[in-house]
């Protein structure tokens, strides 16, 4: 039999398509000869010109899902990836059990009861997955392996690496995929386009359930002509119409008639459970996962999702003490275990009270300013006057959540947010102003402005009321390091002003095209490495480890090699990573002129 990578011995083929094969393999180095998956992968053209970006995007690819796998127990783990002859190698844990297309073959329909324990277990999994802004995008009967040792539900088959092999040269000279990753009936109409969400995933997820319910492929199941919907329920006449209604969501045709997060699904579900709580999912610190910075990745969608990723083991070792005393008490046990494990955003108030989870004030409403149709916001109860340091602003609450939830993770508890209507002398816009803390003077702003804004120069403090005929008096970072001079009309927009030289909003909003467009190669470099110059990293590279010794805010303290990455916030990280992509582009045009 095959040697593979002189160390593992295949045992037999699993499958075979059209990116390249998986083997069952031992691990000769081994001396248990762990079984494990080797999957080979091929770029789908032979193009020595984009051969390089192919390995950078399997490599980066990789390292996901070696962060993936080190956290949870339903995900494979990475043991190694290598490259050979001109096609690439994963190898994972060999996870003994059945898929579910199996598990149906044998056992027959699932019951109602079976596909609420499925999808209990299974969708903190895919909301992890989420938090880490990856779209599985090929969730499937076949990609769901019912564990042996325990019955958990363990996800496979991540799309994204098979998107890195259909990297092709299109008719512009640019990298670009060639493929759309997915499986006809299971894939959602946006998915299909190419143009995958957060609840495409959601789709499959439900499009699975159906199956395994009705036992047949979403082919064999017709669809209204007019709207579109999905005539599954005459398959399944005994469902309960609570169970049903949300099935029907989960695969509306238009994804803003779909739950919006994992989370919101499995909130519906455990309204309506039976009272057997879940098996929790196990989740592991996460390893320091170092990926250079210039890697590029597949696209990301640019919302992050409005959920927080699980927290580390030790924390779940306690959750598991409290569900052993909470099993008796049903569906609120069930309830009171899933928020545990997976607990909604929760941000330290003002007046360092817990914050209520609350709309928009009244006063907002009273005005002629349409509120927002968001589901929460973060109210911190401010006094209707306060000194506050900004951070950033944003037009959309999950844009916001997630830089508060980033604030409060890096060492800021008071970090909070607040929609501008509220405050008419800031701004009339509909914009949720993220801010570090709030204080009751001007100085005691200043005080800390001094600190956070050596990271974050376009930091400043500002004076909210909601009386309208009340300057909002700022004060910007820049003024105090003598870098620039004051904003002269403060009071017209929410959202500080960045300049062509000064990068800092990169760990405040996403990047665009738009940003990068204009750039030449050496700006695009500094714009990239900006991100990493605010947390301290020196530069093996003299031209950009010059520029940033310019900058009077650079307090240079990592070496490449010891700049631990866990230091990015997730904005960061792919503001990072979509630059880089970006490059590629960039490079490659002007490789070929």
């Amino acid at each position: 039999m095959n040697l593979l990578n002189d160390r593992y011995q295949v045992i037999r083929t699993l499958g075979a398509g059209g990116f390249g094969e998986t083997f069952l393999a031992e691990d000769s180095y081994m001396p248990s000869k762990r079984r494990c998956v080797v999957k080979q992968l091929r770029p789908i053209q032979n193009n020595p010109q984009i051969y390089q970006i192919v390995k950078e995007r399997f490599q980066r690819e990789a390292a996901i899902l070696e962060e993936l796998g080190g956290a949870t127990d339903q995900i494979p783990t990475l043991f190694a990836y290598f490259e050979a002859a001109g096609q690439f190698y994963l190898v994972q844990e060999w996870v003994e059990g059945d898929t579910l297309t199996a598990k149906l073959q044998q056992q027959g329909l699932f019951s109602e009861q079976a596909i609420q324990e499925l999808l209990l277990n299974l969708l903190p999994v895919l909301e992890y997955v989420h938090g880490k802004y990856i779209v599985h995008r090929d969730i499937k009967p076949d990609n769901i392996i019912l564990r042996h040792r325990d019955g958990k539900p363990v996800l496979i088959d991540f799309g994204a690496v098979r998107e890195s092999m259909g990297t092709v040269v299109n008719s512009q000279g640019l990298p670009t995929s060639s493929i759309v990753i997915g499986t006809p009936g299971y894939m959602s109409s946006e998915q299909a386009a190419g143009r995958p969400v957060y609840s495409s995933d959601l789709y499959s997820v439900g499009m699975t359930a159906i199956y395994l319910l009705t036992g047949r492929q979403p082919q064999q199941i017709e669809a209204d002509p007019q709207t579109a919907d999905i005539m599954w329920r005459q398959y399944a006449p005994h469902l309960s119409p609570m169970m049903a209604d949300i099935l029907d969501r989960t695969i509306a045709y238009h994804p803003r008639d779909r739950f919006p997060t994992a989370r919101a699904m499995l909130d519906a579900l455990l309204s309506i459970a039976s009272p057997i709580p879940p098996t929790q999912p196990v989740f592991h610190q996460p390893p320091v996962v170092t990926v250079p910075p210039t890697m590029p990745v597949s696209p990301r969608p640019t919302e992050p999702p409005k959920t927080e990723p699980p927290k580390p083991e030790t924390n779940n070792r306690n959750n598991g003490l409290v569900m052993g005393g909470l099993i008796a008490g049903g569906l609120i046990g069930a309830a009171v275990i899933i928020s545990q494990v997976l607990p909604k955003p929760t941000v330290t108030s003002l007046n360092q009270s817990t914050p209520s989870v609350a709309s928009p004030s009244p006063s907002a409403s009273a005005s002629n300013t349409p509120v927002p149709q968001q589901t929460e916001v973060y109210n911190n109860a401010q006094p209707s006057a306060f000194y506050f340091l900004s951070d950033s602003a944003y037009a959309k609450l999950p844009a916001a959540n997630l830089r508060v939830k980033a604030l409060y993770n890096q060492g800021y508890p008071q970090a909070g947010s607040f929609w501008v209507p509220d405050y008419p002398n800031l701004s009339g816009q509909q914009l949720y102003v993220v801010y570090v803390g709030h204080f009751s003077d001007r100085n005691s702003c200043i005080d800390q402005l001094k600190t956070y804004g050596q990271a974050n120069p376009n930091a400043y403090c500002a004076f909210a009321s909601k009386n309208a005929n009340v300057s909002a008096d700022r004060f910007y970072f820049k003024q105090i390091a003598g870098t620039s001079t004051p904003d002269p009309t403060p009071s017209n927009t929410a959202v500080t002003n960045t300049t062509t030289s000064n990068y800092s909003w990169l760990s405040q909003r996403y990047v665009t095209d738009a940003d990068l467009q204009d750039k030449d190669g050496f700006q695009l470099d500094i714009m990239r490495n900006w991100i990493f110059a605010v947390h301290g990293r020196r530069f093996d590279t003299p031209g950009i480890q010059d520029y940033f010794n310019q900058q009077p805010w650079y307090q240079p303290t990592y070496s490449p090699k010891e700049f631990p990455s866990k230091l990015l916030t997730k904005l960061e990280q792919y503001n990072v990573d979509y630059i880089a992509k970006y490059q590629d582009s960039y490079n490659l045009r002007h490789f070929k002129k």
